[in-house]
């Protein structure tokens, strides 16, 4: 499962000019240390000028005095990211989806968090691998349990993929049961990734134990499946990952058609090896069937592979074919949202994000922090903007104070007699139409 992505932050080249308005903010925020909008802006400059530890500090405090502040939220998951601490990350962007504003940014920031879980997922695995020693010295609980892709066998190669869908069906039946606690199949298969596993072939006393000391599980369930013509023979093998010792095999023997009999089948007495009770309704559960369509199976069965390769948008095309043999196929669904998801969002970067804000309320706030400012006006709109462009306001030739904002002339430029008549003020727009 190699999924590569740029970092958001870090795919975005210093703006010009940043040294002066990080400047002018600097002393805005020692006019107004306790300025939320000053400290926003500050860290929107300071991640502009590729300052990420000021500017995530700036940001934090920007969003711990309001916590319903989008632009603060986005940024500080961008500095997060662009540090590489993607748990921060994940955090700071699911507070944008919750008090974000722009609906194209949280859309892009939604399809950003499914890259980054499977950014995540490698991250772990590494640092896993990483601690292997000492993780192997700390025997994991008996009730956790992975499942390993089984391994195929036999003359028709077009079933090869059952290897992967065969396991997420026991690992789905598995976690049926409260009593375990059941690694997810792509956590296990980015371990395999990084101990270079995912060829291994056969599932002898002792295959997944290095695997299983590294994830701290207390037994891991390896198997195969043979076709011998129109029938399919499967066999499991529980492993205890502390001792070595193998538990009894379970084993099937069913026609192709029904695979979904011969994995429960198997799955059932899984349970009795673990030595898991079940109740009538996990019982029940298990039972269900996740589609009536061996073709649909078999696709999503294709899909499952082509993801653990990090080929996602082909993963998604082989989903959507499962979905389309059966609408209802629940499984399929889910995955065909999740690896669009994830392959657009590994796209996703700092210039299209920041496209999307832009004409936006959000957009402004962030234009505003790259001019040095804490607000954008929005009053008025575009003629409001020519307003202000042919007949300039007292307000737009007034000087910078400290904290950022405008303060006014001591004495109206305009005024003849120097009077400073404020509410008598007009600004006149002229608009000339050409006949065609």
């Amino acid at each position: 499962m190699m999924v590569g992505a740029c970092s958001l932050g870090a795919c975005a080249p210093a703006i010009s000019g940043s040294a002066e308005t990080i400047t002018r903010l600097e002393r805005a925020r020692a006019a107004d240390p306790k300025s939320e909008a000053v400290e926003r802006s500050l860290g929107i400059a300071y991640f502009k000028a590729n300052r990420y530890p000021e500017a995530r500090a700036a940001l934090q405090s920007a969003n711990a005095a309001d916590p319903n502040d989008g632009v603060a939220a986005l940024y500080l998951g961008l500095t997060a990211e662009a540090q590489n601490d993607l748990p921060a990350a994940r955090a700071a962007y699911e507070r944008y989806l919750a008090v974000g504003k722009t609906r194209g940014t949280r859309n892009q920031i939604n399809e950003r968090l499914q890259a980054l879980r499977l950014r995540e997922i490698q991250v772990v695995a590494k640092q896993a691998l990483a601690d292997e020693t000492k993780r192997a010295s700390v025997p994991g609980p008996p009730n956790t349990v992975g499942v390993l892709p089984f391994s195929f066998s036999g003359a028709d190669t077009s079933l090869k993929p059952l290897e992967r869908g065969f396991a997420e069906l026991v690992t789905t039946d598995l976690s049926r049961s409260p009593r375990l606690t059941v690694v997810e199949r792509m956590q296990l298969q980015a371990v395999l990734d990084e101990m270079n596993l995912q060829q291994t072939s056969g599932t002898a006393a002792g295959t997944g134990v290095r695997a299983g000391k590294v994830l701290q599980v207390g037994r891991m369930v390896g198997g195969t499946i043979q076709q011998t013509g129109n029938q399919l023979r499967a066999n499991a093998l529980v492993t205890d990952i502390s001792t070595t010792r193998v538990g009894a095999s379970a084993s099937d023997q069913q026609s192709l058609e029904q695979v979904f009999t011969l994995e429960k089948n198997i799955v059932l007495q899984l349970f009795n090896t673990l030595g898991v009770q079940l109740s009538t309704a996990e019982r029940n559960a298990i039972e269900q069937r996740p589609t009536r369509s061996l073709a649909a199976f078999l696709a999503f069965s294709r899909g499952l592979e082509l993801e653990d390769r990090g080929r996602l948008n082909d993963a998604s095309r082989f989903f959507d074919d499962a979905v389309r043999l059966d609408p209802s196929f629940g499984s399929a669904q889910q995955k065909s949202r999740e690896t669009k998801a994830a392959a657009a969002g590994a796209l996703v970067n700092i210039s299209s994000v920041e496209s999307s804000l832009k004409g936006t309320p959000e957009g402004a706030t962030v234009n505003a922090a790259v001019q040095g400012s804490t607000t954008a006006s929005t009053t008025g709109g575009t003629i409001g903007a020519l307003a202000n462009g042919l007949n300039p306001s007292p307000v737009a030739g007034a000087t910078s104070g400290a904290n950022g904002t405008s303060t006014q002339p001591s004495k109206d430029p305009s005024s003849a007699t120097g009077a400073d008549n404020v509410s008598t003020r007009t600004a006149k727009v002229t608009i000339i139409i050409h006949r065609p």
